[in-house]
């Protein structure tokens, strides 16, 4: 999908330029996982984690894949990137971004991503 407003193409390129929002999308392109198993998996802060998992989802590049709740009452989340891939190409003056879909994206997260409003 060819993205053509400034606001999204800055989001997409804020995400893929940050360390930890990268391996965040990176780490559940294939499967969901919890925030507990990103930090664990990649040494992630746990605020930074919570922080950088908020935006992604606020932005509509990740998704709560189902909320599982444990045996003692507790529930965590757990995320999938929407996003499979992504091509940023500059040429005199446009820059082009196009976002390939995550392989089981739901249309609504899709659809949330490219109906973003400003981004801080």
């Amino acid at each position: 999908m060819q993205i053509d407003e400034d606001i999204r193409k800055k989001a997409v390129i804020r995400a893929l330029l940050d360390d930890h929002s990268r391996l965040i999308l990176t780490a559940t392109m294939d499967s969901p996982k919890s925030i507990i198993d990103i930090i664990h998996e990649h040494k992630i802060p746990i605020t930074s984690a919570y922080r950088k998992v908020g935006e992604l989802k606020e932005s509509g590049l990740l998704k709560v894949e189902r909320i599982v709740l444990t045996p003692d009452g507790k529930k965590f989340e757990l995320v999938k990137s929407t996003i499979r891939g992504v091509s940023v190409q500059f040429d005199k003056e446009k820059l082009n971004v196009d976002v390939t879909a995550g392989a089981q994206a739901d249309e609504k997260f899709v659809r949330r991503f490219f109906a973003l409003r400003e981004v801080r």
